[in-house]
């Protein structure tokens, strides 16, 4: 059960990203779709609490086929919960035979107007498993083709783990039938990765393993110490082999192992999870989550999504985290470039990996993050940072691309 609801979190941070997005290019509402619920009362988010605890705390055999059914009214609160956990927002769910419609209306963390980005959706029972029908995004429609390319892939990839067997919307009810087993949001990930990437994505991941067993027991590792690793594997790859193919999949074994993630072969359930080691760049682990996570993103085809995942992570943190950070900034920026860099042609691609043979360090990919503020609440923020102040964050993040112009990796991409 914690898989489920980590992977329904996931999933409405994913769909927060994609509304920003598309309304950027868009444009926003200014009222939303679904006012303020004020009917759920404080007994029920009690319960929908309680409910979510109690299903993180849970650890059913592995192999167990598990059964839940929420009525119309419960699906809505938990949804509410959800949103509320991940930001500002609120959502309401209709069910019907065979039919679900979602509601929701997002109050961006970074708009000073009040606008909503609101979102309204329609499932449809196929197969045992939910389709997307219809989506409107800011009263607009978007065809389905689209949406459901979004969440095709989704879909296989919980098909092929095994862990959706059935969802049903009957008689104002929604039931979900899904198989346990522990490491479901590792296989789920796996499952993620195109097919014809994923040979290039294991060989990478065994060679980091078999790397850092032979570092020493207790001692962080350097990032830059695993990238050299892995690009000076891919330079000594056959002729025949396709450099942007090789540093796309060691880009990905890379940034899951600093996530303390394991890819997974689907066709072989014998795979076991990797003991995660901290991995540091300039001294702190979520810098080399930030670089690598954006460094992922890019070579999968968007480096807008990449940027756009960074900046919005910063702004959650600014709601309550741990602040907003130009620190962090500078590492999705420098993931993103190192990335682009990397893959953005064969003659490129080679270059990065002849550099990284010949020696790489953390100055090479990542500029120092002296000065650069941390920490700030959204208050804070939106003080210093916002309205007439706008320019001000123009000219930090000019500062920050001017730091990663002086790299060694991307001085010779720049000049």
């Amino acid at each position: 059960m914690r898989f489920l609801l980590t992977a329904l979190r996931w999933l409405l941070t994913i769909t927060v990203i994609l509304c920003v997005i598309f309304a950027a290019l868009l444009f926003m509402d200014r009222q939303p779709v679904v006012e303020q619920d004020h009917a759920i009362t404080a007994a029920e988010r009690a319960w929908a609490h309680d409910w979510l605890s109690a299903r993180r705390s849970g650890k059913p055999q592995a192999g167990k086929l598990i059964t839940l059914a929420l009525s119309e009214r419960e699906t809505t609160v938990l949804a509410n919960v959800l949103i509320e956990r991940l930001g500002q927002g609120r959502a309401t769910v209709h069910l019907e035979n065979g039919r679900a419609q979602i509601m929701a209306s997002i109050n961006p963390l970074w708009n000073p107007l009040g606008s909503f980005i609101n979102l309204q959706l329609t499932l449809v029972e196929q197969e045992h498993l939910p389709q997307i029908d219809t989506v409107r995004l800011a009263g607009l429609p978007l065809p389905g083709t689209l949406a459901q390319a979004l969440a095709k892939r989704a879909l296989d990839a919980a098909t092929n783990t095994r862990m959706l067997r059935q969802v049903d919307f009957r008689n104002g009810q929604m039931q979900i039938a899904y198989e346990w087993q522990p490491d479901l949001l590792e296989r789920f990930g796996s499952g993620l990765v195109d097919a014809a990437d994923r040979v290039n994505l294991l060989r990478y991941q065994d060679a980091l393993t078999q790397e850092i067993a032979e570092f020493p027991k207790g001692k962080p590792l350097s990032l830059a110490d695993l990238l050299a690793y892995l690009l000076a594997r891919a330079i000594a790859q056959p002729a025949d082999a396709d450099p942007v193919a090789e540093n796309r999949a060691l880009i990905q074994a890379l940034a899951a192992y600093v996530n303390g993630q394991t890819i997974r072969d689907p066709s072989d359930s014998q795979t076991k999870s990797s003991h995660i080691r901290p991995v540091l760049l300039r001294g702190r682990q979520d810098l080399g989550q930030h670089f690598m996570t954006s460094a992922a993103l890019t070579v999968q085809g968007n480096d807008t999504l990449s940027g756009m995942v960074g900046w919005y992570k910063e702004m959650f943190d600014a709601n309550g985290g741990s602040g907003f950070s130009f620190a962090d900034m500078a590492a999705n920026r420098s993931g993103i470039r190192f990335a682009q860099l990397a893959t953005a042609s064969q003659d490129s691609a080679r270059q990065v990996q002849r550099m990284a043979a010949a020696g790489l360090n953390e100055d090479d990919v990542m500029p120092t993050i002296d000065g650069l503020p941390e920490g700030m609440n959204q208050q804070m923020f939106t003080a210093r940072f916002s309205g007439l102040n706008q320019t001000e964050y123009q000219t930090m993040i000019m500062h920050i691309d001017h730091r990663i112009d002086d790299c060694r990796l991307f001085r010779k991409s720049t000049r």
